[in-house]
């Protein structure tokens, strides 16, 4: 977060690699001044319990971590039985949970400046 700000950039949004990863571009933004979700929304990947409790809550993807356990496991049976077909994607579902990190921003409005 301190690079793309550094650049000169100022993003609407960021979405960040992961969870813990979005809580520390959220608190660089603090540092800097910024408020989330007002001057940049934020949103991560893998909707970790810690997302939940900051002073901004963070919007996640939010994967079925139990359809990805079972998924992985049934490939690897499959290899080690050797039913597997060659090597292939798999998907999982997965849902957007929205907080505050990206909830209540007006849609449209002029940034200005901070």
């Amino acid at each position: 977060m301190n690079h793309i700000l550094d650049s000169g950039r100022r993003p609407d949004a960021v979405f960040a690699y992961n969870d813990p990863m979005a809580i520390g571009a959220m608190r660089v933004l603090h540092e800097r001044g910024l408020r989330v979700p007002e001057d940049i929304a934020v949103v991560g990947f893998d909707d970790v319990i810690e997302g939940r409790f900051g002073a901004v809550t963070l919007t996640s993807v939010s994967p079925d971590k139990a359809a990805i356990g079972r998924l992985a496991v049934e490939s690897v049976l499959a290899r080690l039985n050797d039913r597997a077909p060659e090597p292939r994607r798999i998907w999982a579902d997965y849902q957007l949970v929205q907080r505050e990190s990206t909830l209540g921003r007006p849609a449209g409005t002029d940034r200005g400046t901070t």
